[in-house]
């Protein structure tokens, strides 16, 4: 009566996206008959598709395989998707500078009521009207920031109000604030849009397609090891059950590792015995 290996369970689920990538990655490899040891075959020649005599070695089929691997691929642009884009970076250098800018134009007129000349006085309490309901404007959720500097742009530049701005010398002020202001919202609607063109599919639906080829190959590996036994197949599983025993230490070690007590704070020493120890000082 022959006897066969039986392939390792392994809990998929616990592992996270990289782990699972670098897992099927090498699944496939051997799959594909590539051990990562020795010289490959070209696809043409995969040795577990068809044995020397055409009989299938695992019940594989070239379009499964690529199948799964076109998924694999799918999965690593999630894995290695940055999460900071181009544009946000951009965004972040400009929200500042409309901040700074914000702030001061505000600031500027609140404080013109205090200031030496009559003139800039006068425009200061004026405007302070103007800008009250925008105190603060830094503050505001982004989106809601956006559209109440265009407000406060529109509300300054009305004509009654235009000689007290000038009188303040908040004109480029008022000029650069709308640049700011505006390159931040354009880079905004990009991202949004950048976002929709190259919006993937989930890395969890992705795992649920992999799982299933995962399990279909398991069990067609297992049941031709056991109708159509091969040397090829029994190499297979071994490999394949190696593979599973290094993944499971490994995830194993990251865990141990995450649950690591801090070390100890070191023990103060004790006083030396005897009397009173003399600092550098009085030696």
């Amino acid at each position: 009566m022959s006897t066969y290996t039986k392939i390792k369970t392994l809990p998929l689920s616990l592992f996270n996206n990289a782990e699972y990538l670098s897992f099927m990655n090498h699944v496939l490899d051997l799959a594909n008959g590539n051990s990562g040891g020795g010289d490959s075959e070209s696809p043409d020649e995969i040795s577990l598709l068809t044995g020397s005599d055409g009989i299938p070695e695992l019940g594989l089929t070239k379009e499964f395989l690529e199948t799964y691997e076109a998924d694999l691929l799918a999965m690593a642009d999630v894995v290695d998707e940055s999460r900071i884009s181009q544009e946000t970076e951009q965004m972040a250098l400009h929200e500042t500078n409309r901040d700074n800018l914000a702030i001061y134009i505000t600031t500027r007129i609140s404080r013109a009521g205090t200031l030496p000349l009559e003139a800039e006085r006068d425009a200061g309490k004026y405007l302070y009207k103007i800008i009250k309901p925008y105190n603060g404007i830094a503050r505001l959720p982004m989106a809601q920031e956006t559209a109440k500097i265009k407000g406060l742009l529109l509300d300054l530049r009305k004509d009654e109000n235009k000689p007290y701005v000038t009188t303040l010398g908040l004109d480029a002020y008022l000029a650069e604030l709308e640049k700011e202001n505006n390159a931040y919202d354009q880079l905004s609607q990009r991202r949004v849009q950048t976002r929709t063109a190259a919006k993937k599919e989930s890395g969890t639906e992705l795992r649920k397609r992999i799982d299933v080829y995962y399990d279909d190959l398991t069990l067609l590996a297992q049941s031709y090891s056991v109708a159509k036994p091969s040397e090829k197949a029994t190499a297979f599983i071994a490999a394949l059950n190696q593979l599973i025993a290094e993944t499971t230490a490994a995830y194993n070690q990251r865990m141990a590792a995450s649950k690591k007590p801090a070390p100890a704070p070191e023990p103060t020493p004790d006083p030396t015995p005897g009397g009173d120890s003399e600092s550098p000082d009085e030696i």
